[in-house]
């Protein structure tokens, strides 16, 4: 009997910090205060999408938002690449299935072509809303 008792007494010493620990967790993740922090943090930013295929950008012109992106995905069979007429980096070789994306924050226009192909040529116009 005194056995038994002396094992209880050490389970509960060594135990009860796990426990603590796991009562944390338990009640941290079902917060409403750290719902709200997650879903906010989760918000995704807008974007615009375009299509490379059949050797073209699919649409050729897209007008956005300050602040908002363009992902780029080539649907076609063959690589391509982006070459912007301002001199940002865009990418060299975009290989069948892959997306590139840029995040456009000033107003203006901005012509880009493919680095493999020079004559598949598009634009983004970034215009601020009124």
């Amino acid at each position: 009997m005194i056995a038994i008792r002396s094992l209880e007494i050490r389970m509960r010493k060594h135990l009860w910090p796990l426990g603590a620990v796991l009562g944390i967790l338990l009640v941290s993740s079902v917060m409403p205060a750290n719902r709200g922090q997650i879903a906010h943090a989760a918000t995704p930013a807008k974007e615009a999408k375009v299509s490379i295929a059949n050797f073209e950008f699919v649409p050729r012109e897209i007008t956005i938002s300050p602040g908002e992106s363009v992902i780029w995905t080539n649907d076609d069979g063959a690589p391509h690449g982006l070459q912007y007429n301002d001199g940002q980096a865009g990418t060299d070789l975009l290989l069948p299935g892959a997306d590139f994306s840029r995040r456009f924050d000033r107003p203006g226009t901005y012509d880009y072509n493919c680095s493999v192909h020079p004559y598949m040529t598009g634009r983004v116009v970034v215009r601020a809303q009124p």
